[in-house]
């Protein structure tokens, strides 16, 4: 049975109201208000014990033979379950869904539906990336409709929606690519996935602020939730869990953009630190937990006069306030006198993490540059660091420092948190209270 009642939603954030409002008292945009009508269906079902077997589907999971992407949707798609890919324009979502569609075809019937592009481009990339298969049905509509009806016919294992934001039908109010018209097109998805035990993959668009089109109506009704990152200027695409029902959040796999499509890299823990030798004046390697993989990544600081009445920060993979604030902290503990001088960080790769293990190498990157030093090599620096200066610990320490002594690191400073908690043969590890006593022990 079918409830229907209208409302307004704010565009911008999916905030429910029963009124129009000015300005959304959830993220405080002005105007983002637009009337829309919410179906909820209601039938009476009954409770069903834990230990009762359900559909064996559940239980399923479609191997897709791309390492990089089963490992980071926890070993592979769940049958019956919705994913959401999303990224930028141009990033190779297409590309990568496209390869996954063209392997699974080689063993069952997969649809791919496109709402952007006709059959012979989608024909012209499949040739390029040596993709043909009898089972691989290409679908371009944008009519919900229509796309159920042939869903129903061919019963495909999988089908791939190209993008959900094309998506519409006159069932629904709004304009294609509106919030309702989005969040309900997803909803349908994701019911005919439950039902039929098809997995369906939904692709994304980001919107400015670098977040999926209707985020929060959307994330909550599916799967998982994946981003896919990078920049089409790199041949590095990072591809990025951020909500898994199935699987580990956070969980991460890099992917080099070739000839014949986005290609898994085998050692993706040294993919951002640079393979020159010697690190240069103002560099310094650090390490991220993604997920259960540790990656290993390069920090650079340049410090330079600056000829402008307020010096520049420029920060490019880095949280610029979190730059603002390392610098502030080494005027005050270690006494630099930064304010002449303009400041630019980046990272290898424009690889970007939310792991704070990356602060202390960010310090002394600058430090590094400021005294125009190198940091020793084979030397990873790991540690938060806090408003007093301190070290602080961080997840995940041992697992870094056990792959980075396979991958050939000698050094590590930690936090000395970790004294009496970490110990290692054949390497040396630091370690350090604050970051004045790292420095000292560094340079």
């Amino acid at each position: 049975m079918k409830k229907n009642s209208k409302g307004y939603v704010c565009k911008v954030c999916g905030y429910r109201s029963p009124i129009k409002l000015g300005k959304c008292p959830n993220c405080g945009s002005w105007d983002s208000f637009e009337e829309v009508e919410f179906v909820e269906e209601s039938e009476l079902t009954k409770p069903i014990p834990i230990e009762e077997k359900t559909a064996d589907f559940l239980q399923d999971r479609i191997k897709t033979g791309v390492e990089e992407f089963d490992r980071v949707l926890g070993g592979g798609i769940v049958r019956g379950s919705s994913v959401l890919i999303g990224g930028e324009p141009g990033i190779g979502k297409s590309t990568l869904l496209l390869q996954v569609a063209g392997i699974i075809a080689q063993k069952e019937k997969v649809l791919y539906v496109s709402g952007e592009e006709s059959y012979s481009q989608i024909k012209m990339r499949a040739d390029r990336l040596g993709i043909s298969s009898k089972n691989l049905y290409v679908f371009t509509e944008q009519d919900i409709n229509n796309i159920i009806v042939t869903i129903n016919q061919e019963k495909p294992l999988l089908v791939v929606i190209d993008s959900i934001q094309t998506m519409t039908s006159q069932d629904i109010e709004g304009s294609p690519g509106g919030l309702n018209q989005v969040r309900e097109s997803t909803r349908i998805f994701t019911q005919i996935a439950k039902k039929s035990g098809m997995s369906v993959i939904l692709v994304g668009h980001v919107t400015k602020e670098g977040t999926l089109a209707g985020p929060k109506t959307v994330e909550h009704i599916v799967d998982g939730v994946f981003y896919l990152e990078g920049s089409r200027n790199d041949v590095t695409r990072l591809f990025r869990s951020v909500k898994n029902r199935f699987g580990t959040t956070n969980e991460a796999g890099i992917f080099e953009m070739q000839e014949k499509g986005l290609v898994g890299v085998k050692d993706p823990a040294i993919e951002f630190v640079s393979q020159n030798g010697n690190l240069p004046i103002g560099s310094a390697i650090t390490a991220s937990l993604e997920g259960t993989l540790p990656i290993f990544f390069e920090v650079q600081a340049l410090v330079t006069p600056t000829y402008f009445p307020i010096p520049r920060r420029v920060a490019n993979g880095i949280e610029y306030n979190r730059l603002l604030l390392i610098v502030a902290v080494l005027e005050k503990r270690l006494r630099l006198k930064l304010g002449g001088f303009d400041i630019y960080a980046n990272t290898i790769g424009g690889f970007k993490t939310e792991d704070r293990s990356m602060d202390s190498a960010l310090s002394m990157a600058i430090v590094s540059s400021v005294l125009d030093k190198n940091i020793p090599e084979k030397t990873v620096i790991m540690g938060e660091v806090g408003l007093g200066g301190e070290l602080r610990p961080t997840i995940g320490v041992e697992r870094k420092i056990k792959q980075g002594e396979r991958l050939g690191f000698k050094t590590f400073v930690v936090s000395s948190f970790f004294k009496s908690r970490v110990n290692g043969k054949g390497i040396n590890i630091i370690y350090a209270s604050d970051i004045e006593e790292a420095k000292n022990l560094i340079f």
